[in-house]
C-alpha cells in the first residue's frame, strides 16, 4: 500500500454567474475519466458569497487541469492553493446579527415595514433583534426586530 497521497484546495476561474454549471461539468468530467481522476479529485464547492469561482479539492494539479480544459465559462486555475483557514469563512454562515452593528444602514426584508429603509441604533446579540430608527419616516421612531428582518446596505461609518 502507498501513502496517503496530499491534497489542496484550488481555485477555478469561471465567467460570474456560472459557478454552479462548471461544478457540476468538472464532476461530470472527473466521473467520465474514471480511476485515477476520481481518486485525485475529491471535491467541488462552489459558494454564493465568490462570484467567479469554484473550489476545487484535489491531489493532483495536473489532473485537475486537464478535467477543466476546454470546459465553457473555465477562464483558469489560480496557480498556489488555498488553505484551509481561508475556505472556512465560506462554509460557517454567521447568524445575521452577527453582521450588524450600531450606524449601520439597512434594508427591512420583512413584516410591516418591508423595503424601508433605516439606521441601527442598537444591537441586541443575545435576542437576535436590533433597534432601528426608520429613514423614511417623517419623525425618529425607534423599532426593534429580528435581525432576520434585516439586510446590511452599507456600514456604519466609524469603521465598526
Amino acid at each position: 500500500m502507498g501513502e496517503a497521497e496530499v491534497s489542496h484546495i484550488y481555485l477555478v476561474k469561471t465567467s460570474a454567474g456560472q459557478e454552479k454549471g462548471v461544478a457540476r461539468m468538472i464532476a461530470r468530467r472527473v466521473k467520465s475519466k474514471g480511476e485515477p481522476y476520481t481518486k485525485s479529485i475529491k471535491a467541488i464547492l462552489c459558494t454564493d458569497q465568490l462570484k467567479g469561482y469554484v473550489f476545487v479539492e484535489a491531489s493532483n494539479p495536473y489532473q485537475l487541469d486537464e478535467v477543466i480544459y476546454g470546459i465553457r465559462h473555465v477562464k483558469a486555475r489560480l496557480q498556489g492553493f488555498v488553505p484551509l483557514a481561508e475556505l472556512e469563512k465560506y462554509l460557517v454562515t454567521k447568524p445575521p446579527i452577527e453582521e450588524i452593528a450600531v450606524g449601520d444602514s439597512v434594508e427591512i426584508t420583512g413584516g410591516p415595514f418591508k423595503s424601508m429603509k433605516a439606521r441601527v441604533v442598537a444591537v441586541d446579540r443575545q435576542k437576535g433583534e436590533a433597534t432601528v430608527e426608520l429613514l423614511e419616516a417623517t419623525f425618529t421612531l425607534p423599532i426593534t426586530i429580528y435581525a432576520d428582518y434585516l439586510r446590511k446596505v452599507s456600514p456604519s461609518e466609524g469603521g465598526g
